[in-house]
């Protein structure tokens, strides 16, 4: 089948730590500040309008380029540097594309100096044909690198909605040649709705609104600013270098907590991450927060990974011309003063329906999870989680010293939405390249992009997890759904990646060195009629075959590309286990929970145990399997049980009860994740039976 085919013969393994590190690094006494750490923010707003600085970037006269654009015509208004020249024909103040005399919308005149075809200028992401109007706040990248002493990874956030692969490579070969010493590089954008467009599809003109499945939602030109990315490329890589420049002995801390009771996160009533009466099925309710101190006991960053769009500020209308960093730009400020110093930084994570977050109230005193789009609630909502971010880094546990590596495989995928292949053809999405099946370039219309899956490990407990896109926690934790309850279930169901990490501290990072859009399983992915070639469509209240809710399957590059990244990265992890050792083993197991009646359920709050299913077997039988159940219960009816164990999350961390991030259980030995999604033919035990209590019998 063609997934087989592409993680196979089209997956490029590239290892970013070919050579192992220094024994001297992996052995080092951990001391008081055994890593070296820098960090660094660097401004990314595009710089205004400077008439003198203009005749530099856009001469009247180029004749390398064959430019001719003397001034006295071309004189249109404008706000930003790195906007080409144009003349205000309609006089509106912007450039714009009036109808022409057959009523199609034309460009107004302007000086094309990079020859591609349309105009470059700065439009806002999360509004299709929005000038950039003013600069409320400053964009910026904020990086990290750590180094083990011999190897250093860089990390880099950058206010964007999205980066595409060619423009992060243009950036790691930049970074990597002012500082030959960076050996690991991710580029990771926080999905940020309120700066330069970045992703090609909110350019001018908006498509008309009686174009199917484009009707106002994308641009006819690509609202990408090429001058503005090459200037990204440079800043990006300039904060890589200034993280690197900066490093000195410091120590790191790592803390996860459930969101706060002063904040939530507004779920989209989503098929997998919601279940169809809108209440969560499938999320990720984490905050990751990793701090370097130094060895003053300083803070160098500090760090929150969260699963969350940043959109408030660019989805309302009112603000639609404004360029900000949103929430967390307020966070990031809020929390360097908290903190007293060090750079403050997020990072997004496995945000696929996971919108905006809010503070519980609203700032505007609503009391539901919901955004109001006013920078009075992007600052509440900012300063809030920074307020539980520092009252909770008192309970940081020291990170264990070890050696720096990483791992970056790259693969090319299938473009199976149909709205993507007519985009990719029209040039929306800049200089990105299509491929053909055996990775070579093809232009605008080959029927594969490239793009990647990543790894950084920061010493044997720690590990960052990239993925190109905006990933469903289904895709990355696993889900409760089975076969039997999907919309599309003659798809496959892919491999969950964080189960196969071997970290005690797994960051998930979204939107990594490129953008595919929604990553969803496979056997959610379904849309509009005609969006995919399979057939598993929405009714035209956009549920699925089976009843469920959809949105958002246009903005992602199908069922197979997510597939391939999850897959992917599963593999990575497993082919580089032993960068981890000493963790205890680990299993994948087809079952179900157990409940105190006996009886069985994908569901895990009120279990008490699970029933595994023999390896590879699609059955439970009385005799057969591996029963394991909490401590104090001896059996379930006649069935005694095999072990005893207490439930964990998908990232393996003990749970004092079983609930909705519920993925498997830990014995003394061995990490069991429940992979719930086939059908078993299993019957009912009998209640569960208590055991005797003994001195010593729940230990571990």
């Amino acid at each position: 089948m063609r997934l087989a085919a592409l993680l196979t013969a089209g997956a490029v393994g590239v290892a970013l730590a070919a050579a192992p590190p220094a024994a001297t690094a992996a052995t080092a006494s951990p001391g008081k500040a055994p890593w070296r750490v820098g960090a660094a923010t660097v401004d990314t707003t595009p710089p205004g309008f400077d008439p003198a600085q203009d005749l530099i970037d856009f001469p009247e006269v180029d004749p390398a380029r064959a430019v001719v654009c003397p001034r006295s015509s071309y004189d249109g208004p404008r706000r930003w540097r790195f906007e080409e020249p144009y003349r205000d024909s309609d006089g509106s103040g912007d450039f714009s594309y009036p109808l022409s005399g057959a009523g199609v919308p034309a460009p107004e005149p302007f000086c094309d100096y990079n020859g591609n075809g349309r105009w470059d200028g700065i439009y806002v992401s999360g509004q299709v044909a929005q000038h950039a109007l003013q600069a409320h706040d400053s964009l910026d990248a904020r990086a990290i690198a750590i180094s083990d002493g011999s190897r250093t990874a860089v990390l880099v956030s950058v206010v964007a909605q999205g980066l595409f692969e060619n423009y992060v490579e243009e950036m790691r070969a930049r970074a990597i040649a002012l500082r030959p010493g960076i050996d690991q590089l991710v580029v990771s954008a926080d999905h940020n709705e309120s700066s330069p467009d970045t992703i090609g599809i909110y350019g001018a003109p908006a498509a008309p609104e009686d174009v199917p499945g484009l009707g106002g939602a994308f641009g006819l030109n690509s609202g990408i600013d090429e001058y503005y990315m090459d200037y990204l490329v440079e800043r990006v890589a300039e904060a890589a270098a200034q993280a690197y420049d900066s490093r000195r002995r410091a120590s790191l801390w790592e803390r996860e907590f459930r969101l706060p009771a002063e904040v939530c996160v507004s779920l989209s009533n989503n098929f997998p991450t919601t279940a169809d009466d809108g209440s969560p099925a499938a999320i990720d309710p984490k905050v990751r927060v990793l701090q370097a101190r130094d060895r003053r006991a300083r803070p160098v960053f500090t760090l929150m990974n969260l699963a969350a769009h940043n959109q408030e500020i660019g989805h309302n209308d009112a603000l639609a011309g404004d360029l900000s960093s949103d929430w967390p730009g307020f966070f990031a400020d809020q929390l360097e003063r908290l903190t007293g110093g060090g750079v403050g930084l997020f990072l997004v994570g496995d945000n696929g329906s996971e919108e905006d977050p809010a503070t519980v109230p609203q700032a505007n005193g609503k009391p539901e999870c919901d955004q109001d789009g006013s920078y009075l609630q992007a600052e509440a909502t900012g300063e809030a989680f920074a307020r539980a971010v520092v009252t909770r880094l008192a309970g940081a546990r020291r990170v264990r010293f070890g050696a720096v590596s990483g791992n970056r495989s790259i693969l090319y995928v299938p473009v199976e939405n149909n709205l993507f292949k007519a985009a990719a053809a029209a040039g929306l999405f800049g200089e990105r390249q299509t491929y053909t099946a055996v990775g070579q370039p093809a232009g605008r219309t080959g029927p594969d992009v490239r793009t990647s899956v990543a790894y950084l490990d920061i010493g044997p407990e720690l590990q960052l997890i990239a993925n190109p896109g905006e990933a469903f926690p289904a895709l990355m934790l696993g889900s409760p759904w089975g076969i039997e309850e999907v919309g599309c279930p003659g798809r496959p169901n892919p491999t969950v990646p964080t189960w196969h990490s071997r970290a005690r501290y797994r960051f998930q990072v979204g939107l990594a060195d490129d953008m595919i859009g929604y990553e969803i399983p496979a056997w959610a992915f379904s849309g509009i009629p005609g969006l995919f070639a399979d057939g598993c469509t929405n009714d035209a209240d956009d549920h699925d075959p089976a009843g469920h809710q959809h949105k958002l399957e246009s903005e992602g590059l199908g069922p197979t590309a997510s597939n391939a990244v999850a897959n992917q990265l599963a593999r990575l992890l497993d082919r580089d286990r032993s960068a981890h050792p000493g963790v205890r083993r680990l299993a994948i197991r087809a079952g179900r929970y157990l409940m105190r009646d006996g009886s069985l359920s994908r569901r895990a709050a009120g279990a008490v145990g699970v029933w595994l299913a023999p390896p590879g077997s699609s059955r439970l039988a009385r005799g057969e399997g591996t029963v394991i159940a909490i401590c104090g219960i001896r059996s379930f009816g006649s069935r005694r049980v095999d072990g005893r164990a207490r439930f964990t999350d998908y990232d393996g961390d003990l749970q004092r009860r079983p609930g909705i991030t519920t993925r498997g259980v830990r014995t003394r030995r061995t990490q069991y994740y429940l992979d719930l999604y086939p059908a078993l033919d299993a019957p009912a035990l009998g209640p569960a039976q208590r055991a005797p209590r003994r001195a010593g019998s729940c230990r571990g």
